[in-house]
């Protein structure tokens, strides 16, 4: 064993050095990403997370214990992501990779450090070996116990957590909490349910970076780190507990699609707040409606509310409601689709009869004939809000049905494609 003094020494130039050993990992991840695309294996605070593995490192190396002592009180307050990856099905020899990458980095950084002759350098290294071998031996007993669990979760709901909560079945809470608890996951607490949706087919490469962005985010948002997730590719939707301080979750995505790139390519959704993990089944499918809504309207780049597409939301699944409203109040129009134009321009233009003429390039005169067309055929005055507001619903549903209509055989079914 090294003197206090020359291994404290050998310490706190490791400290010192910690923001370099976390940008070298970094590095190399990179490299190794761009070399296996499919093989990306990072933790989603990496640069935190290799800082506080630093830390570790310099405490064993001043600490007088014996290693195995010193490893046994250090290790047992490391917070193992082995539970989330179980839970979403990926395997944990990305962490252990990770760690091992990490401990090559250090233990570099070590025998580059001045002053260090071989028997200490032999002696360091030791107790980083052993620190290692017990943080891999932590992630993989984590992951042993969770998966465990999760088989038995599946064994008796025949799906996963997420799952479960989005396909709309009966959940039963208890099981719910239970599970939530194996997973350190608080369920008495609000959440949201977020969808993510890559337009076209991205290469396996671009969405894993795109992936990476998205849980970056999340997990700075929610450092506690109780989200749940399910994602294939191109498509993620999370439950994630609101209940945090700092900016809105609506917000926190804007900061995320104010990237042109992404912005270009994303479509995001939000379902409404629910008071619990047990009713985030709800808020599940209500961000997949809006996202079936946005995607429709193409606004990529824009987070949608499922509270700001309501309507079309409660139309898309009532069809008869939406004809029903369809037949009351355009039916007339159905067979004059210049009419139907009009009114949604006149709409759009907030009722002014020259902004509608220069969206359709027509005359004011046209646009006034028109609307006295549309007038005499609905039986509404188009000067009164409560008829122009029935118009506006009406117009609704048919973009609901219109929406339906054009799901031919290349439309990707959201649900099919992320819970399938």
């Amino acid at each position: 064993m090294p003197t206090t003094a020359t291994t404290s020494a050998l310490a706190d130039q490791l400290r010192a050095a910690a923001p370099q050993i976390a940008n070298e990992l970094g590095h190399r991840a990179s490299r190794a990403a761009a070399l296996d695309p499919g093989g990306v294996a990072r933790p989603r605070e990496p640069f935190d997370l290799a800082m506080l593995v630093v830390e570790l490192c310099s405490a064993a190396l001043e600490d007088d214990a014996d290693v195995r002592d010193y490893v046994r009180s250090r290790v047992d307050s490391w917070e193992s992501s082995g539970a989330r990856l179980a839970l979403q099905g990926v395997p944990v020899t990305e962490t252990i990779e990770w760690l091992r990458c990490l401990e090559h980095v250090i233990s570099d950084r070590v025998l580059s450090c001045d002053g260090l002759d071989m028997v200490r350098a032999r002696t360091a290294l030791g107790r980083i070996t052993a620190l290692f071998d017990a943080l891999c031996d932590r992630e993989l007993r984590s992951y042993t116990s969770t998966y465990d669990d999760l088989s038995n979760w599946y064994s008796r709901v025949g799906t996963d957590l997420v799952t479960c909560l989005a396909s709309g079945g009966p959940v039963e809470p208890h099981t719910v909490n239970g599970q939530a608890r194996v997973l350190g996951i608080d369920p008495h607490q609000p959440f949201r349910a977020v969808t993510v949706y890559h337009d076209g087919d991205p290469s396996p490469a671009h969405w894993a970076r795109v992936r990476q962005r998205v849980l970056d985010l999340l997990s700075r948002y929610d450092p506690k780190r109780e989200s749940v997730l399910r994602d294939r590719p191109g498509m993620l939707l999370a439950i994630v507990p609101v209940d945090r301080p700092g900016p809105a979750l609506p917000e926190v995505l804007n900061r995320l699609l104010a990237d042109e790139e992404l912005a270009a390519t994303l479509f995001v959704s939000i379902g409404e707040q629910v008071d619990s993990l047990p009713l985030a089944g709800r808020s599940c499918r209500q961000s997949l409606s809006a996202l079936e809504i946005g995607i429709y309207r193409a606004q990529r780049g824009k987070v949608v509310q499922c509270t700001e597409v309501i309507l079309e939301v409660l139309l898309a699944h009532n069809a008869w409601v939406s004809n029903r409203i369809v037949t009351t109040r355009l039916s007339p129009l159905l067979e004059k689709p210049h009419l139907v134009d009009t009114l949604r321009a006149y709409i759009s233009a907030e009722m002014s009869l020259q902004r509608t003429a220069e969206l359709l390039v027509v005359h004011p005169n046209t646009v006034a004939y028109r609307l006295r067309q549309i007038a005499t055929l609905t039986g509404r005055d188009m000067r009164k809000l409560t008829d122009m507001a029935d118009l506006v619903v009406g117009l609704t549903a048919l973009d609901v049905i219109e929406m339906r209509q054009d799901s031919g055989p290349d439309r990707v079914d959201l649900r099919a494609k992320l819970l399938g």
